[in-house]
């Protein structure tokens, strides 16, 4: 019978590194993860009047908080004032959407292309029509997570390998 002990005199554990090995790859993993979601978000977010220059579109943003500490969190939001109407859709009978806000859309050549005039004048019948029947949200948030809780976990789990890896081989 043969044994064989191998003891490692440096490396990160040994030199106090471990914390800083885990929290460099938590963060590298926090941002990956964020960077995906954003983008999936992103690309189920749809396009209104102002395109991706502004609108919902435009008000998608990503950041990463608390990098370097034990608490880091992705986020991916938009604080539009419609961002939530749009993602969950609206129950009908729940009221009519705030006067004046359609006209830019019926205008939109994407959607209904009217005239200034003739839009302000069927705003109105639009508004009440969302009101009564409601409209199906477009979700884009929901499915970007739900789609891609696979591909987060991933990258999760690469970093843990990583970790793993650095602390072993210093």
């Amino acid at each position: 019978m043969n044994l064989r002990l191998n003891v490692h005199t440096s490396g990160p554990l040994l030199a106090g590194k471990s914390a800083q090995t885990i929290q460099s790859n938590l963060d590298k993993a926090i941002t990956a993860a964020t960077l995906l979601l954003y983008a999936k978000v992103t690309s189920y977010t749809p396009q209104g009047v102002f395109g991706a220059q502004g609108g919902l579109l435009g008000s998608i943003q990503q950041d990463v908080r608390g990098k370097g500490t034990p608490v880091v969190h992705g986020i991916v939001q938009s604080a539009h004032e419609y961002a939530e109407v749009i993602e969950k859709g609206r129950r009908p009978g729940k009221g009519m959407p705030p006067k004046g806000s359609l006209v830019r859309w019926l205008m939109d050549p994407r959607k209904l292309g009217l005239d200034q005039k003739t839009a302000s004048k069927i705003e109105f019948v639009v508004r009440r029509s969302i009101g009564r029947k409601g409209f199906e949200g477009a979700h884009m948030f929901e499915k970007a997570w739900k789609e891609n809780q696979s591909q987060i976990q991933n990258i999760f789990e690469r970093h843990g390998l990583k970790i793993t890896e650095e602390l072993n081989n210093g």
